[in-house]
């Protein structure tokens, strides 16, 4: 049995997984934005292991179906996504306990 090389780094499949990622990155930052965590980076490690959690189910899923394959190039540009939206996770959480100036609000 041989193993299949992935060449596909780019394209529009590509796009989509970091607009996937992103959506999924910021769905779950905005959704713990209310809960007060230490660091803002905390809720940004969450959003990036969860949206990253799904991008690899999905490529565990895709490499069952006939005629796919475990794509590294996906997972990469996944990576992409989830950092885009972890950021957007730390910036909600962020603002939404702190001040314009920056300080804590209790």
């Amino acid at each position: 049995m041989t193993k299949k090389i992935c060449n596909d780094k780019s394209g529009s499949d590509k796009m989509l997984h970091v607009f996937c990622e992103f959506v999924i990155g910021a769905l779950v930052g905005v959704s713990i934005s209310f809960v007060h965590f230490p660091s803002a980076f905390i809720a940004a490690a969450i959003a990036f292991a969860v949206a990253f959690a799904f991008g690899i189910w999905k490529e565990i899923k895709d490499r069952k179906q006939k005629g796919n394959h475990f794509c590294i190039w996906d997972l990469a540009w996944d990576v992409v996504g989830c950092l885009a939206g972890s950021l957007l996770a730390f910036l909600t959480n962020y603002c939404t306990w702190h001040d314009i100036a920056g300080n804590l609000i209790e």
